[in-house]
């Protein structure tokens, strides 16, 4: 592998650029995420519906930038073969919260798409749909965002500190 230490500065600022797209991406969803549930105007839940998913590209795009600039930091600042371990579990980490949440994170926004007469996949809603107001506040019911939230802004915490402290 060639030398990648002259760019280790330039990956980390990526990374961290990455990072702040990603949340700032992320932050929609979340936003949307606290606002359903006090919303039941199917109008209104939509737009947000949408909202949040047209994030998603630039959540996506912050995540590649994350974690491709965070994996070549990695390889850049040698840390990957120090047998220092804080790179590792960052990256467990990582993707541990992407696999608990993005299933928790979507199903849930889907089962309110749904009840709202929005396609899951597309957004699109159907002109002769009837919104029925039980189904619309059982799927509302039936997330947790605080948990989410709790859950991410954890995550967030941890990685924070295994990246400045390298405790291990």
């Amino acid at each position: 592998m060639p030398d990648l230490s002259p760019f280790h500065v330039w990956f980390v600022f990526a990374h961290i650029l990455g990072v702040f797209l990603f949340l700032l991406a992320h932050g929609v969803s979340v936003w949307v995420l606290f606002r359903l549930q006090s919303e039941r105007n199917p109008v209104i839940m939509r737009a947000l519906l949408d909202l949040s998913n047209r994030s998603m590209t630039m959540l996506l795009i912050g995540f590649l930038v994350w974690l491709i600039a965070g994996i070549l930091a990695g390889f850049s600042g040698d840390f990957w073969t120090t047998g220092r371990y804080w790179i590792w579990a960052s990256l467990v980490v990582a993707l541990a919260l992407v696999v608990i949440m993005t299933p928790l994170g979507r199903m849930y926004l889907d089962r309110v798409r749904i009840a709202v007469g929005m396609d899951k996949k597309t957004g699109v809603v159907d002109p002769d749909f009837v919104v029925d107001g039980g189904a619309v506040d059982a799927a509302v019911a039936s997330g947790r965002p605080m948990l989410l939230a709790v859950i991410g802004l954890g995550g967030v915490a941890v990685l924070s500190y295994l990246m400045m402290f390298k405790p291990f």
